[in-house]
Formats: structure tokens, sequence, C-alpha cells
């Protein structure tokens, strides 16, 4: 796991090392340089040493020396490709992913991103044709941002890499921050700037270094269906579970024993059994809270099996402290609150191991969200209850005080008859997003409807797809990178490298290729993972409800003084807007925790680059 960047047009090593410095914490172990002959292309690499700390730096040469590579990630099958290179004289000389990427290249070309089972921000330069290569794994588990000016383009892991550069346009996107608003993150290619992009996920970006021309290709869109190739065979129903064993294996190969951070769901629980078929050495690390309705580590506990189990809890008092730490950090907006709880655990983590195993992924390949069951609820009784029935009894459950407990049951309907009037393709953005278009219009002072407002995933709607497979599609692409993203910060803030096994290839792979019915039942969340894993799996988590992890962060809010302390009120959206939403919140009047959490980040993001670049805010 390390931090990539680069500039291309125009060597310059001096930003180069400014740029490593501002994300030190993504590659703590080791930082080098490159510069090519022409003095067109300068590459850096931070590295956290995971697999040969010895031999594994960056940048990395391919056999030949034609291609520098710089990377970010794991590359989980990286044995069994090498395997194949070494049978066709391709020589190696160190036992890293990174060196598998390089000649992986050299040999397959643009194809060996295909091959590819893992998580990656890549780089490579070939000094032949004067091109670089950017590639961002299939899901977006890696972050990757670029923008350009007249005289060259520049690329980095941390989006403060690029804005610290003063020759880059970086104006703020009013309808960028639109997109925040309506999905809690700004979906890929966009940013909050309108001259910083994201590498999309599934997409390679060509530079050429002399004339600047760029250019871009997907090299698998999930929407397409799975990518099935000589590395990645059909999965069967029959061989599901003794693949996951051969998954979980490979996301256990590290200099360090990985950590687990377990929970008490479905997908943590079946990692840990094949984790302590493959090493009974781990250790697995839960976080608990004072809110006993937020708090897991009540299920942990009732784990009956010899493992290392640390059990945490954090106060009201830690969770305010590791926001203030994680404050001053911001770079890129992010509306997941429980980027707090995740930060903690992994800086427990850290103590231990940098590695840690995660179950993110599960959900959306296993349909595990309650929002799946919601929307084919709506779709059916759509048909039957005209939208003034809905209308009414939305009103009426508004009546009801809100609770600052997690996910009651009157939340629940709440937010269902909030969106239940719209029309299919809405429904899940508006479930997910943190405030409806009449919210919206105010907020910007302008006429928002959701046509204009999602945008970007009603692109994905088309009849051609089942509900329930646009559904998935829908989670993997536009709820899942705020997941990602979330991971991403919470572990490399700490220097910690984390892993999904329910996001390899395969197994994605074997989702997209399943008929629905095979994978999901009505009210039945899960019901594959259950039915396959039955006889590990205790009935008492095979039963108990799904809980996200999820962290009380209506306490923080509640507390004026910080955010008294935290917020710029001359930079909020709308302050009127905000006060008057702060104020039926505290009331409990108004169940607008979200937004107001998604306004904070915001708010602190921004605070952050105009430390950066004052001009712009003046």
């Amino acid at each position: 796991m390390c931090a990539i960047f680069g500039i291309i047009g125009r060597a310059n090593l001096n930003l180069i090392k400014e740029i490593s410095n501002k994300q030190i914490f993504r590659g703590p172990d080791e930082q080098n340089f490159f510069v090519s002959s022409d003095n067109l292309v300068s590459l850096g690499n931070n590295r956290l040493s995971v697999i040969d700390k010895k031999n594994g730096g960056q940048p990395m040469h391919s056999q030949s020396k034609r291609y520098v590579t710089v990377f970010n990630g794991c590359i989980y099958n990286f044995l069994e490709i090498k395997e194949f290179l070494r049978s066709k004289n391709i020589n190696f000389k160190t036992n890293c992913d990174t060196e598998v990427v390089a000649n992986a290249f050299e040999y397959f070309g643009d194809r060996a991103f295909n091959y590819f089972d893992g998580m990656w921000a890549i780089a490579i330069y070939d000094q032949e044709k004067k091109e670089i290569i950017l590639s961002r794994d299939y899901v977006g588990q890696k972050p990757l941002y670029y923008s350009r000016n007249n005289n060259y383009h520049i690329f980095s892991s941390d989006i403060s890499g690029i804005f610290i550069d003063n020759q880059i346009s970086t104006n703020v996107s009013l309808k960028n921050i639109k997109k925040y608003f309506a999905y809690s993150h700004v979906p890929a290619p966009h940013t909050i700037f309108e001259n910083i992009f994201q590498v999309e996920p599934g997409e390679n970006i060509y530079i050429n270094s002399s004339n600047l021309n760029l250019s871009s290709k997907k090299y698998w869109d999930l929407k397409n269906g799975p990518d099935y190739n000589i590395f990645f065979k059909k999965n069967e129903i029959n061989t599901f579970k003794d693949n996951f064993e051969k998954i979980i294996k490979e996301h256990s190969i590290a200099d360090n024993t990985p950590a687990l951070s377990l929970s008490g769901g479905i997908d943590s629980y079946i990692i840990m059994e094949y984790l302590i078929k493959t090493n009974k050495e781990f250790s697995s690390f839960t976080l608990g809270f004072e809110n006993k309705t937020f708090d897991e580590a009540r299920f942990v506990k009732k784990i009956n099996k010899e493992i290392k189990k640390e059990i945490f809890y954090a106060d009201n008092n830690e969770l305010k402290d590791n926001l203030l730490e994680i404050s001053e950090r911001l770079s890129d907006p992010l509306g997941d609150s429980s980027l707090i709880p995740t930060y903690i655990i992994q800086k427990k983590i850290k103590k231990y191991s940098n590695v840690s195993i995660g179950g993110d992924g599960g959900d959306e390949s296993f349909f595990g969200y309650i929002t799946f069951d919601a929307f084919i609820l709506a779709s059916i009784i759509k048909k039957f209850i005209p939208n003034f029935i809905f209308k009414l009894l939305s009103k009426l459950i508004n009546l009801k005080k809100i609770s600052f407990d997690y996910l009651t049951f009157s939340t629940k309907i709440r937010k269902f008859l909030s969106s239940i009037h719209l029309k299919k393709k809405y429904l899940l953005p508006s479930w997910m997003g943190c405030l409806n278009t009449k919210d919206m219009s105010v907020l910007f002072n302008e006429n928002i409807n959701e046509e204009n407002l999602y945008e970007c995933s009603n692109k994905l709607f088309t009849k051609n797809f089942n509900l329930m497979r646009y559904s998935q599609l829908y989670y993997y692409k536009f709820y899942l990178p705020m997941i990602l993203k979330k991971i991403d910060n919470a572990s490399m803030f700490n220097s910690v490298e984390s892993r999904s096994p329910f996001l390899s290839k395969k197994i994605i792979n074997f989702s997209l290729d399943q008929d629905i019915s095979t994978l999901y039942k009505f009210f039945n969340k899960k019901y594959f993972l259950k039915k396959s894993f039955k006889n590990i799996i205790p009935k008492e988590i095979m039963k108990r409800k799904k809980h996200g992890f999820a962290f009380p962060k209506e306490t923080l809010l509640r507390d004026e003084k910080l955010m008294e302390r935290l917020l710029d009120y001359n930079i909020l959206i709308n302050k009127k807007f905000f006060m008057k939403k702060y104020k039926n919140f505290l009331n409990k009047t108004d169940d607008c925790s979200q937004y107001l959490w998604n306004e904070l980040v915001l708010n602190l993001t921004l605070q952050n680059f105009y430390k950066v670049r004052p001009s712009i805010k003046n």
C-alpha cells in the first residue's frame, strides 16, 4: 500500500517531493523518485512495506527496463500470474506484487488489468512510446486523481497532492457539490473542484508526455456483466466455498500477520472462520459504543472461538478527539460518518499489524441492505396506492419526534415514505441522500429536480435490467465508492493496508453471473451466503437483523461548543438554511443529521483547502 504521484510533460522533482511530503502517511517506510532522461516525466512513490520489505522499493522497472511502474494497492493473484510469466521466460528479482504488475503489463499490455484480482492505482511509464498509463481497480478501492494546465498533467493518490500546486486551477465546483449532497460523496470522474478529476473504477487513462494528449478506455464495466479470461474461470455454486478459502489465503499474503476487523455480522464471521483455517495466530479487533443500539461488541463477545479478540469501547470523548484529529486531514469530502470509528479501529490495529482484513463488499454482492427489500416493496405497492396517500402518511409520521438511536422502526418508515411517490429510478438515490429536492432547492437557491440532481445514477437505470440487478449495480457504483473512500482514508491515515475479500474479482464475477433468484430472496438478506455457509454460521448470527458499522454521530452533532469550534460559518453553502436545520435537529423535529454531517465534513475539507490556496477563498 502506497501513495503514487507524478508530473507528465515537464519533470519537476522539487514539486514531486512536496507532493510526497503531503501524503507521507500513505507510505511512511520509503520514498523514491524517478525522472525520465528527456526530463518530461517525474514519478514518485511513498511505500508502506507489506510484501517483501527488503526488495519491493518503487519505482520498479520491467525486465526489459522499458516500463517504469509505481503502484498503490495489492494484487492478490500475483503468484498465479508470476508462475505463468516465468513459464514465458520472464525472470523476477523480488517477491513483491509490484514487479509482477510491471512484467505483466510488458507481456500482456492493457489486457493485464483484466487479469488482476485486487485493488490498485497504477502508473506505468512506457519509455519508448513516451506515454503514461494510469489505471484504477474495477470497483475503485484505491483513489487516483489527476489534473492539467497548459504545460503538464499531474496525478496523485491524495487530492491534496494536486491542489498544493499553485499552477493548477482549482476553483470549487458548485455543480459537483450538489452531487456531494446527493450521494454523500462525489462520484468519479468528478471532484468538488472544476479542474481535478478521478480516474473511474475500471478505467485506464493514457497521457502522451510530448504532446499532452489524453485519452481513456474502460477495461471493465460491471454493468456489462462478469469478465472471464485465462485467469478468471466460472465459479460454480458447488465450488464457491472452496474458492472462498483460496481467496482468504490470497488476501492473507503479507510480511506481517493480518488483523481482522470483526463485527457481529455474517460477512466478517465467515472471514474469521477461514482465517482460523489459514492462520490461527491472527487477532480480531472490534469497537463498541456506550449507546447499546449502535454497539456490536456485545455480539462479538458471544463468539466462542479460540482467537485473540481485542474489544475496545469508544466513549464520547474519544469520538470527539478522533474527529478533531481527522478534521485536519480531510482533503476530499466524505459523508460516511463511520469514518470515525473505522479510523479508531485501524489505529488499534496498527499497534499489531500494518495489514487489516474486513467484510466490505458482501452487502453489494449478496444483497445485504434493507433498501433492496424496500425497493421491491415500493415497486409493488406503488401499483395499487395513489401518491397522495403516501404524502399524507409521510406528514403524519413526521409529526413524531425523531430518535437518536440506531435505525429505529419509525426512522425506517419515515425514510421509506419520504420518497415512495417518486419514479422508480429515483428511489434508491433519494433514500440514500441527505436532502430531498425541495430542501436542495432552498439550500442552493435554485430550482432543483430529481432528473438533474441524480443525473449520474439516472444513466444506469434502463428497462433492460432486472430491478434487483439495477439495485445491485447502483450500490456497486454509487454507494460502495463512499464506503471504499472511508476505508482508504481510515486505514491510510494510520498507515495500514485494508483488504476486502468480498471485493475479489472472483466473487464479483460470480455474483454478476448468477440469476438474481439464486442470490436474493425477499426479506431474507444474504440468502445465498446463509445457505452456503449454514454449517459454520451460528443460528443467532444467521437470524440477527442487519446492523451496519455505524456510530452515534448525533452525539457529536449535538455538542454545540464542538460545532462552533469546527465550523467556519463564512463558507457554509447557505448559513440560514443550515442554522434552521440545526435548530430543528436539536429540537428533534427534523431527521437531518446526515445533512448536518455532510455539511460539517464539506466545511472542514474546504477549510483545509483554503489554508493551502487562500487566494481562491478571497
